[in-house]
């Protein structure tokens, strides 16, 4: 797991003993001796162990050197296998590791990628030097197990042998072998079944699994997974030669093409102890039927050998009848430029770049070379590292949680800073903005600055107005406020059931969850029409303009007064807007009444046709539809006062309730209702 050291300020790695171990004096005991061992081991390709200790529960830990670039398996299982010249540069980086190791006695004995960790800089350190020893102390026949990992331990291991540095050789090969292929050279259903084949299962040039595989890294290959310890490397610092050498397009010095093809039976003798000899009589028929199996190997062999021999007869010594180069010496190329270099010596040597490391010289300069000094034949390769930058793809973190994130960026290869900012509460804990911006190629190590929302600790109240009260209502919740009291008012602007205003207004900052008040339309307002009958013109207008109503004065016949208000249209208690004109009704007075003339004394000529009477030819045009000419209309209740003083005006004293023309000859109009001013 993942810690972080308070007193230096760094983030730390932990490996934590299995509980299953921790009842185990002894191996407790052997923990912590090599846990104390792996922290004395100071190497560039050792990752550093900084302090061991025990917890309160009683757990056993080591804190280590934290390495964000991820595990050689990682890399294997996203990208399948590695091109063969960084294999073996990986190998080589491996193997100097074992041999600080080595020379301090320390076994490791649990290699596999798993345990190799991946810099920012594309360079490779082991981890877990020391735990692995502890955790196979205990040998097969204690445990009854196989210790370690199945695909990745030796043939001694397997059989619960006693190891040595030839034991992390063979380990060391099995990784190669994955990253030259992708594969494992061994596999079976269980874990014995895979241990069983290390010790006698035939395995499979890695170049005949990747044909791109040189003839040279095959052949190291094949030497590190030889069955029997003593055919392996004699010791690491062999095994770094040939490598350095086929890195510098050389043949590898310690191992030889026929390895590829050779059978080692020696190795099949430690699978179990010799059987007892059979009892007298008894024709030991096992070991007969191996007898043959066993003469073909052996004639195998010799063939093989044969068939070397020959080759090298026919083609070696036309080899060596070839000139060979001149020795030249080999220049110091360190701190030189890549470029200049080439310049200067590309005709001498062909200088190769086999790796970018970080440093802080300018790009280009060459920090390591190999060979580093002497001789070399003129024309052959000088392998360089130089400084490079080391391009990775920022990941693109917006939105994530801030742990996630910053755990995102560190396996990427990038430091991270973080600041904080106040947010809407959707992005509390979450980042809201980055730079260098996610998808960008940068260069690895450098510091991808993040910032993260911390939600907010006031809030601004949003603009409301305008819109209904149910969007008024979701908009102030996205905001983290709430709707308050909502208050009614007429608008000549705002539709009916939209915001007019709000309190408190657009823009103020007040705390989470605070309510805020609107004032909601009912749209327009309107009036109501009030009575105007009976009053006069000038009083009838007040009335209207008193509630904001204008009229407009329209003279019609009428039996009241002239001058009196009689109706407006619409009329009395209908709603209308204010600042509306309403026709305003009012008499233009009663007719004027008809005089009966005396009856003449003698018989009268010819009469003429009968006029119409002058009050109807008279009266006005411009009538109402609800008022008729020379009729009254209804009454309301309050005007009766002013009806009744009509009733006592000149000319009024025939009329009822309504008006008509009575019979000629009875001299007075009425109806049923009134009396008029003759018989009916």
């Amino acid at each position: 797991p993942l810690a972080h050291d308070d007193v230096l300020d760094r983030d730390v790695a932990l490996k934590v003993m299995s509980g299953r171990y921790a009842g185990d004096d002894e191996f407790v005991e052997r923990f912590r001796r090599e846990a104390q061992s792996a922290a004395a081991l100071s190497h560039p390709n050792i990752v550093s162990i900084f302090d061991r200790g025990e917890a309160d529960d009683g757990t056993y830990y080591i804190a280590m050197e934290y390495l964000p670039g991820g595990t050689l398996k990682d890399r294997i299982l996203k990208r399948g296998a590695l091109p063969p010249r960084t294999a073996a540069a990986v190998a080589c980086q491996i193997a100097e590791a074992l041999r600080a190791a080595h020379e301090r006695d320390v076994i490791h004995r649990d290699i596999k990628p798993h345990n190799i960790l991946i810099t920012g800089s594309g360079d490779v350190k082991v981890t877990d030097f020391g735990i692995a020893r502890a955790a196979s102390s205990s040998t097969m026949t204690r445990t009854g197990h196989i210790l370690g990992t199945a695909h990745y331990i030796s043939p001694e291991q397997a059989m619960g042998e006693p190891v040595g540095p030839a034991s992390d050789l063979y380990s060391l090969g099995v990784v190669l072998y994955e990253m030259l292929t992708g594969e494992m050279p061994f596999d079976a259903d269980t874990p014995l079944g895979i241990a069983m084949k290390h010790v006698n299962g035939h395995l499979v040039p890695p170049q005949v699994l990747n044909p791109e595989v040189p003839d040279g890294i095959n052949a190291i290959t094949m030497r590190l997974l030889q069955k029997d310890p003593a055919a392996r490397y004699a010791t690491d610092d062999e095994l770094i030669d040939d490598l350095e050498r086929v890195l510098s397009g050389l043949d590898p010095s310690g191992a030889t093409t026929e390895m590829a093809t050779s059978v080692l039976p020696a190795a099949t003798t430690r699978l179990a102890p010799a059987p007892p000899p059979p009892p007298q009589g008894v024709r030991p028929a096992k070991r007969k039927r191996r007898a043959a199996p066993v003469f073909l190997a052996l004639l195998v062999l010799a063939l093989l050998g044969l068939l070397a021999w020959a080759g090298y007869a026919l083609f070696g010594n036309q080899q060596q009848q070839e000139p060979e180069a001149a020795m030249i010496s080999v220049p110091s190329l360190v701190n030189m430029d890549v470029d200049a270099a080439e310049d200067e010596f590309g005709d001498d040597f062909k200088i190769e770049t086999t790796a970018e490391v970080e440093g802080e010289r300018p790009e280009g300069t060459i920090v390591t070379q190999n060979p580093e000094d002497g001789e070399a034949r003129e024309g052959s390769t000088i392998s360089v590292r130089v400084v490079g930058t080391q391009v990775a793809d920022v990941p693109d973190v917006l939105g994530e949680n801030r742990n996630a994130a910053e755990n995102v960026l560190r396996d990427a290869g990038f430091d991270v800073s973080v600041d904080e900012q106040e947010s809407s509460f959707e992005n509390e804990g979450r980042v809201i903005a980055q730079d260098p911006d996610g998808g960008g190629s940068v260069e690895r190590g450098s510091e991808v600055s993040m910032v993260v929302g911390t939600g907010p600790d006031t809030v601004r109240v949003p603009n409301v107005t305008g819109v209904t009260v149910e969007q008024a209502g979701e908009i102030l919740e996205e905001n983290g406020l709430v709707l308050g009291e909502q208050v009614d008012d007429y608008s000549e602007t705002v539709p009916e059931d939209s915001v007019i205003s709000q309190d408190p207004g657009e823009n103020e900052s007040v705390e989470p969850g605070e309510a805020v008040d609107v004032t909601v339309s009912l749209g327009v307002e309107q009036v109501e029409v009030p009575e105007v009958y009976g009053v006069s013109v000038e009083t009838a207008q007040a009335r209207l303009s008193s509630v904001g109503i204008n009229s407009e004065p329209i003279e019609v016949a009428g039996d009241e007064p002239a001058g009196t208000a009689l109706s407006t249209e619409p009329g009395v208690g209908a709603l209308v807007e204010p600042g509306s004109t309403l026709p305003l009704y009012f008499s233009a007075g009663p007719p004027e009444p008809t005089v009966a003339s005396p009856e003449p004394t003698t018989e009268p000529e010819a009469s003429a046709p009968a006029e119409e009477p002058e009050s109807e030819s008279n009266a006005p045009q411009n009538v109402p539809p609800n008022v008729q000419p020379n009729a009254q209309p209804n009454v309301q209740p309050n005007v009766q006062e002013n009806a009744r003083e009509n009733e006592n005006a000149p000319n009024n004293s025939g009329r009822g309730n309504g008006s008509g023309q009575g019979n000629r000859d009875s001299g007075g109009g009425g109806d049923d209702n009134g009396g008029g001013g003759g018989n009916d």
